[in-house]
């Protein structure tokens, strides 16, 4: 089966799927195939790829030697290290990503020749990683420069106060009213993609606002 996956970062209703719609469906014209289903769904980009409700629906339906079709590959996840997650997984269930934005990826036979594709898969796999460290160092390099002149200025530098991200709330107080059964602290923590150590600062911070 040929799945089409679209993603937008609001809910809007001024802005609108259409753009990715018209594009997955002149993709399925050119390539004489057609879709046989396509999922939209509206959330952050910051979310997870595992915590988005429609894209899990959509990879329960998901089997093997079945095609899913984004028109970015960035729709797949909130950052490089998760979109490589997603594709990781979805490699090892024997589904194939054909994403549009990117060269080999967006050839259709390519995509349908399994030798082919496997190598065009972890080349793509191995670039994002690339692409993620650098972000990373980047990253790095650019606190350390703004502290450098904070410091440089005179300005004094305490540790920022926590706060806890948009979406721990909520699902703390779902995890602690059993909504997620018998699933146990460290479970949840991987479920949001936190350490051990980050869930248990949360559920201070949680308690502390909430006591």
């Amino acid at each position: 089966m040929i799945f089409g996956y679209m993603r937008i970062s609001t809910k809007k209703e001024s802005q609108t799927t259409d753009r990715q719609k018209l594009t997955l469906k002149n993709y399925a014209k050119e390539n004489s195939f057609e879709f046989d289903e396509i999922v939209e769904e509206r959330i952050s980009g910051t979310i997870k790829a595992e915590n988005r409700e429609e894209y899990s629906n959509l990879k329960d339906k998901l089997r093997k030697d079945d095609v899913l079709v984004i028109t970015d590959l960035d729709r797949l996840g909130r950052n490089a290290d998760d979109v490589i997650m997603e594709l990781k997984k979805l490699k090892a269930k024997g589904i194939r990503v054909v994403a549009l934005d990117m060269p080999y990826m967006s050839d259709w036979n390519k995509a349908n020749d399994n030798s082919i594709y496997e190598m065009v898969i972890d080349i793509v796999i191995t670039i994002k990683a690339h692409m993620a460290q650098q972000e990373r160092e980047k990253t790095v390099s650019r606190i350390n420069q703004g502290l450098a002149v904070a410091k440089a200025n005179g300005t004094k530098l305490g540790r920022p106060k926590a706060e806890l991200p948009d979406n721990f709330k909520k699902e703390y107080e779902n995890f602690e009213a059993g909504k997620y059964g018998k699933m146990t602290a460290a479970g949840f923590a991987k479920m949001l993609g936190i350490g051990r150590s980050t869930f248990y600062k949360y559920v201070k911070i949680y308690n502390e606002e909430n006591s």
